[in-house]
């Protein structure tokens, strides 16, 4: 059967098109029969057989994983698991959030490298989706441009937790490879245990990748690309791509280090260093004169020039008097023509243009962001927040009203569903069975997570 005349439904899902082939199986863009949602639904459909028993049940198990992992998870730059479909007691769907967008490794086959500014804010994102996925005690162990989505607006959201694992869980041995080898970490590649930092390591790679168009472990053999992990040291990403600050490079090399020790200490701490060093990417008014913050509204501030004031000098009472009295008859006599033509004259210019029309941009960008708010579109709001706070880091109005979307947003998602559709009945069989095994504690789990 094609593609297109396969089974149509699975579940509560009716399949409208088929969208490709994934590592287990194809994906379809699916619609909910009874909510109408659009889903992207990952099915299981192995072209190979297993070798034993232990791999297929590795491999259920790490579906099993996945679903798990996923459900826990609710964040704007993380793809949501709406529901699970199960077939004879072991995974035959996914039904995940569905990205009208493509992948970061789509992205990059059209455009290498990326403009400094967009392959920023995709690293924002990137390390956004870290720093939330960490603190649920999960370590993803394989992000790359093809596990990283981006949304027709340009938001990254990081996909495919298939091969993740809780922190300190022994549940896939330590001493087996697992990744993909040009965005591995170090410590991946010698099979040592593995920590929130290989993410960093694997983040470090891909930002790198889009702002010099090159991996920076590349090598023609795949020993060499392992080699290149655990010894080499790639240049500086400003060297390859001039337009990259010097302070950017130094974080990327700082996500580089071979020792998970001199890495961040946490997705959250890299991110805040990013956005410091990406100030330079837009960078401030400079003069050589005073500055005068002029506040235009409850957030919108800009910068006048003023020339530094002259010393002040003493002058005697008498000249003080004198000067007074020049002063109030010349005021007095020229009252009339003011008043004349005050009703026909603007208001001297406290900003240059060029100023106006940013504070002016500044102020719609916050209405516009505000307004997605109030009409319940959370995650527009907080991709027009990031933009906004990607350009003006110190706002403390954006940041706060950002966080305020982000609660509304998780407050608003829907918890994941499990759907269990019924069991195959099984062939009877011309001889008689052995009696059965009594279970063991993996089908023991299963038995008590159904029970959930």
């Amino acid at each position: 059967m094609t593609e297109t005349t396969e089974a149509r439904r699975y579940g509560e899902y009716d399949i409208e098109s088929f969208l490709g082939k994934g590592s287990i199986g194809k994906v379809y863009l699916a619609r909910h029969r009874r909510i109408g949602r659009r889903v992207a639904l990952k099915t299981v459909h192995l072209e190979q057989k297993f070798e034993d028993e232990q791999d297929e049940t590795e491999f259920y198990k790490r579906l099993q994983r996945e679903a798990e992992l996923c459900a826990q998870m609710q964040h704007p730059n993380v793809v949501t698991l709406y529901d699970v479909g199960y077939d004879e007691d072991v995974v035959s769907y996914l039904a995940t959030e569905y990205i009208d967008g493509e992948s970061l490794l789509a992205r990059l086959r059209r455009t290498r490298p990326l403009p400094v500014a967009e392959a920023l804010a995709i690293g924002f994102d990137l390390l956004r989706g870290l720093a939330y996925a960490h603190s649920k005690g999960i370590i993803h162990r394989d992000i790359k441009p093809a596990n990283i989505l981006l949304t027709a607006e340009g938001q990254a959201k990081i996909a495919d937790f298939g091969v993740a694992r809780p922190l300190n869980s022994s549940l896939t041995s330590t001493r087996s490879l697992v990744g993909t080898p040009n965005y591995m970490s170090p410590e991946q590649v010698k099979t040592t245990p593995v920590s929130t930092r290989s993410d960093l390591f694997s983040a470090g790679v891909v930002m790198y990748e889009m702002l010099t168009g090159t991996k920076p472990f590349a090598a023609p053999e795949l020993s060499a690309i392992l080699y290149n992990v655990v010894n080499a040291a790639p240049p500086p990403a400003s060297d390859l791509n001039p337009a990259v600050p010097k302070s950017v490079a130094r974080v990327i090399e700082k996500l580089l280090s071979k020792r998970a020790e001199d890495r961040y200490a946490g997705a959250s701490e890299a991110l805040e260093d990013l956005d410091r060093a990406s100030r330079d990417v837009h960078p401030h008014p400079s003069s050589d004169h005073e500055t005068i913050a002029v506040p235009l509204d409850d957030d919108v501030t800009t910068e006048l020039s003023t020339a530094v004031p002259l010393a002040r000098r003493p002058i005697s009472a008498l000249l003080f008097f004198g000067i007074t009295l020049v002063l109030a008859g010349a005021l007095v006599a020229s009252i009339f023509v003011l008043r004349q033509r005050v009703a026909s004259e603007k208001p001297a210019a406290l900003l240059t243009p060029a100023q106006l029309q940013e504070a002016e941009a500044k102020e719609r960008a916050l209405d516009a962001a505000r307004t997605l708010t109030e009409q319940g579109r959370y995650e527009d709001a907080i991709r027009d927040y990031d933009a906004y706070l990607a350009r003006y880091p110190h706002s403390v109005v954006a940041r706060g009203e950002r966080d305020e979307a982000q609660r509304l947003f998780e407050e608003s998602k829907p918890k994941a569903e499990i759907t269990e559709t019924a069991p195959r009945p099984k062939k009877k069989q011309d001889v008689a069975e052995p009696p059965p095994k009594p279970p063991g504690r993996w089908q023991r789990f299963k038995k008590w997570l159904r029970g959930k």
